[in-house]
C-alpha cells in the first residue's frame, strides 16, 4: 500500500513549474542584494570630533564598497584579511582624500592618517574604519563637509555624518543631491531638518534590511483578510516602536549579538510556521512578540548613527515613522499579490516555496549569527 505524501507537498508536487518558477525569482531577489552592492547602494559612516587643538575623524567604509573599487585582495582568495586591509591603507586613505573634503571656517583641512581596521557594525556588517585627524589654530565656527562619492558609488549611496563638539550632537546626511552639508557651530540647523532626514533613515533602512523584508514577506505570505493584516502590522508597530525607543534611550540594553540572533530565528519559524498552518488569525500575537526583537535591532541602527542631543524623542519618532512608511510600501505591493494568489490553485505550493527559501536564510543567518561565521553572499 502506497502513502500518499503530506497535502501541502503533494500540492507543490502536483506544481512543479510553479514551484520552480517561485524559487528561482526568490532566489534572484536574494542575489539583488549582491548586484546593488556592486553599484553602491550602501552608507558611508563619518564621525567628526572637534578638539582644542584639532579635528578628529573617523571614517567607515563598507568593506563591499571598498573592494567594488580598490584591490585588496590581493592574494585572490575571494576574502579580504585584516592584514590585507593594513597593507591596503595608504591606497584606502589616498580613496579618501580623493573623494571627500573637509574645511573649517572655509579654509581647507589636509588630513593625516593614523591607523585604520576591519570593524563589523551592529548589523554584523563588514566596514573598514580609518582614524584621522588634522590641526586646529582655533575652535571654527563653521565646519562644511563635501563628496563625490556618488559618481562612483551609485546614486543610493549616502553619507551618514555627525559632528561633536562640547557635548553636542549634529548629524547630516550628504546625497547624490546634497552632495555638501554644513555644520554651523554657533546656530544648529533647524529641527524640522533633522527630523526629515531620521525620517528617510528609517524607510532607506527598510528597503535595505534584507532581514526585515524577508520577515515581513513571511508574515504575509500566508494570505488572510484585510482586517487580520492590519491587526499583524499593527502588532509589529506597537512592539518595535516600545523597545526602539526604550533602547534607543538606553533604558534596556541587549547585546547586539543577541538581538540580530534573535531576529534571524523570527524569521526562520514564521516561515517554518507557513508550512504547516494555513490561517493568519493568530500571527498578530506571534509579531508583537518577535516585533519587541526587532525594535532592538532598529535601535542598534540608530546607535551606529550617533543620537543627537537635542530632539532626540523627536528623531526617534521620526525614525520610526520612516521605518513604517517603508513597511507599509512593502505590505502594499505584496497584498495584492496574496489576495491574487488566494484565488489560484497554486496558492499552497507558492506559500511552501516562498516559505522554504525565507527559512532557510533565516537559519543561516541565525547560525552565522550565533557563532560569528559568514555564511551568507549578504
Amino acid at each position: 500500500m502506497t502513502t500518499r505524501p503530506p497535502h501541502n507537498m503533494y500540492l507543490a508536487m502536483r506544481q512543479p513549474r510553479v514551484f520552480a518558477c517561485v524559487l528561482a525569482v526568490l532566489m534572484s531577489l536574494m542575489l539583488a542584494p549582491n548586484a546593488a552592492r556592486a553599484h553602491g547602494v550602501n552608507t558611508c559612516y563619518v564621525t567628526l570630533t572637534v578638539l582644542p587643538d584639532r579635528l578628529a575623524a573617523d571614517v567607515s567604509f563598507t568593506l563591499a564598497d571598498l573592494t567594488a573599487h580598490l584591490q585588496l585582495d590581493t592574494n585572490h582568495d575571494g576574502i579580504t584579511s585584516p592584514q590585507e586591509v593594513q597593507a591596503a591603507l595608504p591606497a584606502i586613505f589616498s580613496y579618501l582624500i580623493a573623494h571627500v573634503a573637509i574645511s573649517a571656517d572655509g579654509t581647507p583641512i589636509a588630513l593625516t592618517l593614523d591607523t585604520g581596521a576591519i570593524t563589523q557594525g551592529a548589523s554584523r556588517q563588514e566596514f573598514v574604519t580609518l582614524l584621522v585627524h588634522a590641526p586646529l589654530q582655533r575652535s571654527p565656527s563653521v565646519v562644511l563637509l563635501s563628496s563625490d562619492l556618488f559618481d562612483s558609488l551609485g546614486s543610493a549611496f549616502s553619507i551618514l555624518a555627525k559632528l561633536l563638539v562640547r557635548g553636542t550632537v549634529q548629524q547630516v546626511v550628504l546625497s547624490i543631491n546634497h552632495p555638501s552639508q554644513t555644520f554651523n557651530i554657533q546656530r544648529p540647523r533647524p529641527l524640522s531638518t533633522q527630523l526629515g532626514e531620521f525620517l528617510h533613515l528609517g524607510i532607506k533602512h527598510i528597503f535595505l534590511g534584507y532581514d526585515h523584508i524577508l520577515f515581513l514577506i513571511a508574515l504575509i505570505i500566508i494570505g488572510g483578510r484585510l482586517g487580520t493584516l492590519v491587526k499583524i502590522v499593527s502588532a509589529f508597530t506597537v512592539a518595535h516602536s516600545i523597545t526602539l525607543i526604550l533602547a534607543a534611550l538606553r533604558i534596556v540594553t541587549i547585546p547586539s549579538r543577541l538581538v540580530e540572533s534573535g531576529i534571524a530565528l523570527s524569521i526562520a519559524y514564521v516561515a517554518g510556521e507557513n508550512l504547516f498552518r494555513r490561517s493568519a488569525d493568530h500571527r498578530w500575537i506571534l509579531t508583537f512578540c518577535f516585533g519587541l526583537v526587532h525594535g532592538f535591532g532598529f535601535a542598534n541602527v540608530l546607535r551606529e548613527l550617533g543620537l543627537p542631543t537635542r530632539g532626540l524623542v523627536a528623531s526617534l519618532l521620526s525614525f520610526n515613522v520612516g521605518v513604517e512608511i517603508g513597511q507599509l510600501c512593502i505590505v502594499a505591493m505584496l497584498f495584492p499579490v496574496t489576495r491574487w494568489l488566494a484565488k489560484t490553485t497554486f496558492q499552497r505550493p507558492a506559500v511552501v516555496a516562498v516559505s522554504l527559501v525565507v527559512f532557510v536564510c533565516g537559519t543561516l543567518w541565525f547560525v552565522e549569527r550565533v557563532f560569528a561565521l559568514k555564511l551568507m553572499p549578504f
